[in-house]
């Protein structure tokens, strides 16, 4: 079960695809916490007191649905950032200056709970304030979650900052298919985030494989429901690295497992920093597997959500 199935209030409901196309990719409240759960200050540092379990459970109760949801997001994503976690759960307000506040009110309030932390390192800089900040799970939250999961214990590290870029970038594209779903673009049926939408098979001679894809995501427009396996490059890997990858997607496609447990076989959409990226992705993609391929497709990150709504050909499109 996912975290998302011990609460209610989850920022976006979902289910699994129902289609039989066989084709490729078709078908606690205030402003002060209890000093039990708050950070105290010894010798200069932060020093934070273990939360009881007695007062976990009525951290756990007092929590809004909409604080559990940031929660949810940040387990799920695994780090967002403040702007990403405004516009997944405080996107309803008046102004945009109104949701800023209201959302810097409860991430610092989640914040002094433990609920949430953010990475010494900061997006923009430290001139930013607070809306620079990267958020992941902090340990309280992790407690609350393996009540509900056992989910595993998380790292507690700072992440390099390549890690951090990439894991930001495949939660945007996540951020903006919520969006687009509110909006009514498409509708979002389901998304599974790493390691959720990892893929296990036994390859040609036997070998055990694991498949791992940034995102999955199955969407609807009115005419048809999409599959897809998100791929987010940020011109770090080498094209050979890239292809040994889709190598990997054409040897899962074939056992047809997917085929089997879903009905169809994702898209697999690669998004790209640029065109002159995408250019060069596409190209060494149809001299590998010919210009009517069906499997592959490649995008920019600004063009991401037109192609997955149908309104833009993706450069690597057969089209």
């Amino acid at each position: 079960m996912s975290p998302a199935e011990g609460w209610s209030g989850r920022w976006s409901d979902r289910v699994e695809p129902g289609t039989t196309n066989t084709e490729v990719g078709a078908r606690y409240r205030g402003d002060t916490a209890p000093e039990s759960l708050s950070s105290r200050m010894r010798s200069g540092r932060v020093v934070r007191r273990r939360t009881s379990a007695r007062r976990l459970l009525r951290l756990q109760s007092d929590l809004s649905d909409r604080e559990r949801g940031v929660l949810l997001s940040l387990a799920a994503c695994r780090l967002l950032t403040t702007g990403q976690l405004q516009r997944l759960h405080f996107a309803d307000h008046a102004t945009e200056g109104a949701a800023s506040r209201i959302c810097r009110r409860v991430l610092a309030r989640l914040q002094r709970l433990g609920v949430i932390e953010h990475l010494d390192r900061r997006i923009g800089g430290v001139r930013a304030g607070s809306a620079s900040y990267v958020w992941r799970v902090g340990p309280v939250g992790e407690r609350l979650l393996r009540q509900d999961e056992g989910a595993p214990r998380g790292r507690h590290k700072q992440p390099g900052l390549r890690f951090v870029d990439h894991v930001l970038a495949v939660a945007e594209c996540s951020v903006q298919l919520v969006e687009a779903d509110r909006r009514g673009d498409l509708e979002l049926l389901a998304t599974e985030h790493e390691p959720a939408c990892w893929r296990g098979f036994l390859g040609a001679y036997g070998g055990a494989e694991t498949l791992k894809p940034d995102l999955y995501a199955v969407t609807a427009t009115t005419e048809y429901e999409d599959s897809w396996f998100i791929e987010v490059d940020r011109s770090t890997e080498s094209l050979p690295t890239l292809l040994k990858k889709c190598a990997q997607y054409e040897r899962y496609q074939r056992t047809g497992r997917e085929q089997e447990q879903r009905g169809v076989f994702p898209a697999v959409l690669w998004v790209v920093p640029d065109d002159r990226r995408a250019g060069v992705l596409v190209a060494a993609i149809r001299r590998r597997y010919g210009t009517d391929q069906e499997l592959f497709r490649v995008t920019t990150a600004a063009s991401f959500v037109s192609v997955i709504v149908g309104a833009a050909d993706p450069p690597g499109s057969s089209n």
